[in-house]
C-alpha cells in the first residue's frame, strides 16, 4: 500500500507543477459544459428575438361588419376598412401589402341549423404570405365555432385540453446533449494524461527503468492508476459545477420556468452519475494506455470509447431508439459508463429512481476497481510493458 500511495503522490506531484496540466483538470470541463450550455442560450434567446423581429403587425380589413362580431373580429386585429374599394384591397392582399379582407353582405343574418337561406362571408387572404395564412385560418376557426350548432366541445374556459407536455419535451432534449458534454469534457482531461502515464512512459523507455526498482509491478500499475482517478474527480467536479450553474439558464431560455428546478437529492445524483462515470472511463482509459505501443497508438484507440459514449446519448432523444431504451429497463445501470450516461438522462427528466441510482453507482465502482486489476497484470507480461 505504501509503494502504491508514494508511485500515486509522485504522479500528482508531476501533474500539479504543470500550469497547462492544472488548467486542464481544473478549467477545461467547466469551460466546454458551462460555454456550450452558455452558447445553447444564447442560440435560443437569438431565435426568440429573431421571431419576435420577424412578426409584423397584421393589417387586415372588415366592410358590413354586424356589431354582434364586434368583438371577434377586435381580438383577430381586423378592423372596419376606410372605404367599401374591394378590388383596392384585393390587390393590396395579392401585393402582400394586406393581409386579409372580410366581407359580409348588407342584409347578412345567422339561419338557424338545417336552414337554407344562408348568408354567405367572402375572406380574402393570400397563401403565399404567412401572415395572411396563419389569420385566415384563425379567423375561419372562430367564426366556425360561432355557426348555430347542436352541441359544443372543449369549450370550458378552465380546463387545458392540450395534453402536451413541452416542459417535458426539453428536459428529454437537455437530457440527451448534457451528458454527453459532461463526459465529453471528462475525458478530454483524462485521455491525454492517461496515454502519456504508461504508453509515453513506454515508449520514452522511462518504464522499464520504473520496473527495476524495488516496487512491485502491480504497486507502479495501481500508484499510476490512482493519479488519474484523482485527476478525473476533479474534472468531473468542474464539469458538475459547470452543468449545475448552466441548467436553470437553460431552462429559463427555453421558458421552462419551474421545471428545471432541482431539488439537493436531484443534484447529488448528478454528481455521483458523472464521478463513478468517470471512474470507468479512466479504468478502460488505462487498459488502452497500457495494451498500446506508443502514445500515438494509445490516443488513436481511445476516441472509440467517446463514440461508444456519443451515438447511445444523442439517440436516445429519438423517440423509437428511447423505446428501445426503455424497454432494457434496468438493464441499462449494470452496463459501465452507460449506465451514467442513462442515470444524467433520468435525473435531468425528473424520470429516476434511487434504486437505478445505488445500481449504477456499485456497478461503476466495481468496474473501475475490476479494471485498475487488469491494468496490474498486463504490467507482468514483459510482451506488453515492453512494447
Amino acid at each position: 500500500m505504501r509503494d502504491i500511495i508514494t508511485v500515486a503522490k509522485k504522479e500528482l506531484r508531476a501533474f500539479f507543477s504543470d500550469k497547462a496540466i492544472l488548467l486542464q483538470m481544473f478549467i477545461l470541463p467547466f469551460a466546454i459544459v458551462f460555454g456550450y450550455c452558455m452558447l445553447m442560450t444564447s442560440m435560443t434567446d437569438a431565435q426568440k428575438e429573431t421571431a419576435e423581429q420577424l412578426e409584423k403587425p397584421v393589417v387586415a380589413y372588415s366592410i358590413n361588419a354586424p356589431e354582434e362580431f364586434k368583438s371577434a373580429l377586435e381580438e383577430l386585429k381586423i378592423v372596419p376598412a376606410p372605404d367599401n374599394d374591394i378590388d383596392k384591397y384585393q390587390k393590396q392582399i395579392k401585393n402582400k401589402e394586406t393581409d386579409l379582407l372580410m366581407v359580409f353582405p348588407d342584409d347578412f343574418k345567422m339561419s338557424e341549423p338545417g336552414g337554407a337561406d344562408l348568408s354567405n362571408i367572402d375572406i380574402y387572404y393570400n397563401s403565399q404570405k404567412n401572415n395572411s395564412m396563419e389569420l385566415y385560418s384563425k379567423t375561419t376557426l372562430i367564426f366556425t365555432t360561432m355557426q348555430p350548432r347542436i352541441f359544443t366541445f372543449n369549450e370550458t374556459a378552465d380546463k387545458n385540453y392540450d395534453l402536451f407536455d413541452s416542459d417535458a419535451m426539453f428536459r428529454k432534449l437537455l437530457g440527451g446533449i448534457i451528458p454527453l458534454m459532461v463526459f465529453m469534457a471528462v475525458y478530454m482531461v483524462c485521455m491525454n494524461l492517461a496515454a502519456n502515464s504508461i504508453a509515453g512512459d513506454k515508449e520514452k523507455g522511462f518504464l522499464n527503468t520504473l520496473l527495476v526498482t524495488p516496487v512491485k509491478r502491480g504497486s507502479l500499475a495501481t500508484g499510476k492508476s490512482i493519479s488519474i482517478l484523482a485527476v478525473a474527480i476533479i474534472a468531473s467536479c468542474s464539469a458538475f459545477i459547470g452543468m449545475a450553474l448552466s441548467l436553470p439558464k437553460l431552462g429559463k431560455s427555453m421558458d421552462m420556468g419551474e421545471a428545471i428546478k432541482y431539488s439537493i437529492q436531484e443534484y447529488i445524483m448528478l454528481f455521483a452519475a458523472v464521478v463513478t462515470g468517470s471512474f470507468v472511463l479512466v479504468a478502460i482509459l488505462m487498459i488502452i494506455s497500457t495494451v498500446a505501443k506508443d502514445v500515438k497508438q494509445a490516443t488513436t484507440l481511445s476516441p472509440i470509447l467517446l463514440f461508444a459514449i456519443m451515438i447511445p446519448s444523442m439517440l436516445a432523444t429519438t423517440e423509437n431508439f428511447s423505446e428501445s431504451i426503455e424497454k432494457l429497463g434496468e438493464t441499462n445501470y449494470v452496463i459501465p459508463v452507460w449506465n451514467s450516461v442513462k442515470m444524467l438522462q433520468d435525473v435531468i427528466r425528473l424520470e429516476y429512481t434511487v434504486q437505478n441510482a445505488c445500481t449504477m453507482i456499485a456497478v461503476n465502482i466495481a468496474a473501475a476497481v475490476i479494471g485498475i486489476f487488469i491494468v496490474s497484470k498486463l504490467f507482468n507480461r514483459e510482451k506488453i510493458v515492453n512494447g
